[in-house]
C-alpha cells in the first residue's frame, strides 16, 4: 500500500490540471453553440430587414419563419439553342397591310418607323401571313408602350414563341433577379430598358436580341440562368417546450403519417431553447423528394406533361399517378373526387386559379397559411416550389389579363 502525502496547494493544482481541460471544452462547446445562434439570428434579422424574412401567421401549423430566395435551373440543364439567336421575326396571321399599319400607329410609332417595320415585312404565300423581321437595333430602341401594344398582338399567334412564352419578373422582386446574376451591369440595363408591363408583372421576350450581343458563352448562360430564376420559400417550423406538439402532430401527420411526424416534433421540444426544422421534412414523400429540384430537360416524352395539376392530384401518392398528366382526366378528377370549402383549409387541400368564366388556369396544394406547394408550368425551367398564394395568382394574371382578374378557389378530397 502506498500513502501519497500532499499539501493543499499541490492537490488544488493537481485537481485544475485534471478538470481544466473538461472545462475549457465545456466552454468551447458553450460558446460555439451560442456563436451558432448569434449568426444565425444575424442571418435572420437581416433577411426581415431586407423584407425577405417573413413570419406566417398563426395556425394549427405552428409558428414558421419565410425566408424567400431565388433558384434558377442547374447549369447542365441550360442550352443556347440556334432558335435563341435567331434574328426577330414577326408573325401576323390574318392582318391585312393597312391593318398592320394601324396596330403600328396604336404603338405610338412615328411614320419613319411604321414605314422601315413596312419595308421589312413580307407575305408568307401559303398563308398569305405578313411576316415582319425588324432589326435587332429597332426591337432594342422601342419604347415600353410600343412593346407591350405589338408583343400583346404576337403573343396571340403559337408563330411566336417569344412573345407568347414570355419571361415573367414580378416588379417588386426585380432587384432581387439581377443579384449576383453575373451579368454586366450593361446588359442588366439593357434587359431593364426591353421590360413591358402585362397586368401587374413585367414581361421579357427579346432574349434572341440580347444573346447575339454577348460574346462569352458563360455569359449567356448566366443570361438564360437569370431570366428563368424563380421565388421561392424556405419555411422553417419553430418548436420549443410551449409547443402544442398534439396539434402539430394532427396537422402536419395528415395522411397516416403522424407515426413519423411525431417522434420528430418531439424531440425538437426537448432540445434545450428549442430548434427549428425545415417543413420538407414534414411533407409527404412525394414532395419532399421534388421541393426546390427541376425536371430533367431530356427525361421521358411524359415529362412534358407532368404540370400543376399531376402535381397537385399526386401529393400523398407514392408512386405518382401518370393518369394525372392528362390535363381531361385531371380535369375530371377533380370535379369528381373533391368539393368546395369556404374556411378551415389544411394540408393537402387543393388551391385553384381560375378566370372570371371559371376557367381553371393552375392548381396548387395548400401547405399553410397562405403558403402552397406549386409546379407553375410543365417545362423542365419550373422547378417545385413553396410560393405564397398572391405571387402565383399575380404571375398568371399576367397571361389571362383580357379576361379579368384571377379568383381563388379551395377544394378537398371526398372521403373514400
Amino acid at each position: 500500500m502506498v500513502h501519497l502525502h500532499m499539501t493543499r496547494r499541490v492537490y488544488i493544482l493537481l485537481l485544475l490540471v485534471l478538470v481544466a481541460p473538461w472545462v475549457l471544452l465545456a466552454a468551447a462547446w458553450t460558446g460555439r453553440e451560442l456563436l451558432l445562434r448569434v449568426e444565425a439570428a444575424r442571418v435572420s434579422a437581416r433577411a426581415e430587414t431586407d423584407g425577405r424574412g417573413t413570419h406566417a401567421a398563426p395556425g394549427p401549423w405552428g409558428a414558421l419563419e419565410c425566408v424567400r430566395i431565388a433558384i434558377e435551373p442547374p447549369e447542365e440543364a441550360v442550352f443556347v439553342r440556334p432558335e435563341d439567336e435567331a434574328p426577330p421575326r414577326w408573325f401576323f396571321r390574318g392582318f391585312a397591310m393597312e391593318k398592320l399599319r394601324e396596330l403600328f400607329a396604336s404603338a405610338g410609332l412615328t411614320l419613319e418607323q411604321i414605314s422601315f417595320l413596312v419595308a421589312r415585312t413580307t407575305v408568307d404565300p401559303a398563308t398569305g401571313t405578313p411576316v415582319v423581321s425588324p432589326t435587332p437595333e429597332f426591337v432594342l430602341e422601342m419604347t415600353p408602350t410600343a412593346r407591350q401594344t405589338i408583343y400583346r398582338v404576337l403573343a396571340a399567334f403559337p408563330e411566336n414563341p417569344a412573345q407568347r412564352f414570355s419571361c415573367a419578373l414580378q416588379p417588386k422582386y426585380l432587384e432581387e433577379r439581377f443579384e449576383q446574376s453575373g451579368l454586366s451591369p450593361a446588359i442588366i440595363a439593357d434587359i431593364r430598358r426591353m421590360l413591358y408591363p402585362y397586368g401587374n408583372i413585367l414581361l421579357f421576350s427579346d432574349t434572341n436580341v440580347l444573346l447575339p450581343r454577348l460574346t462569352d458563352a458563360h455569359e449567356k448562360i448566366h443570361l438564360l440562368k437569370t431570366l428563368t430564376r424563380k421565388n421561392t420559400l424556405l419555411v422553417d417550423l419553430q418548436v420549443n417546450a410551449a409547443s402544442n406538439i398534439d396539434e402539430l402532430t394532427e396537422y402536419w401527420g395528415v395522411g397516416g403519417r403522424s407515426k413519423d411526424i411525431r417522434p420528430l416534433l418531439e424531440s425538437l421540444r426537448r432540445t434545450p431553447g428549442g430548434a427549428s426544422l425545415d417543413i420538407t421534412h414534414l411533407l409527404p414523400r412525394f414532395a419532399r423528394d421534388r421541393l426546390y429540384t427541376f425536371p430533367y430537360s431530356s427525361g421521358p416524352k411524359i415529362e412534358a406533361s407532368r404540370d400543376c395539376h399531376w402535381t397537385s392530384l399526386n401529393f400523398f401518392n407514392n408512386p405518382p399517378d401518370d393518369r394525372y398528366a392528362d390535363g381531361a382526366f385531371a380535369i375530371s378528377t377533380i370535379r369528381d373526387g373533391y368539393y368546395a370549402i369556404s374556411t378551415g383549409a389544411h394540408l393537402g387541400d387543393l388551391v385553384l386559379v381560375l378566370t372570371p368564366k371559371d376557367q381553371l388556369v393552375h392548381s396548387a396544394v395548400y401547405v399553410a397559411d397562405d403558403i402552397v406547394f406549386t409546379k407553375n408550368g410543365p417545362k423542365a425551367a419550373h422547378p417545385w416550389m413553396l410560393m405564397r398564394i398572391e405571387d402565383v395568382v399575380e404571375l398568371f394574371e399576367g397571361a389571362f389579363q383580357a379576361e379579368g382578374p384571377l379568383h381563388v378557389l379551395y377544394y378537398r378530397k371526398r372521403a373514400e
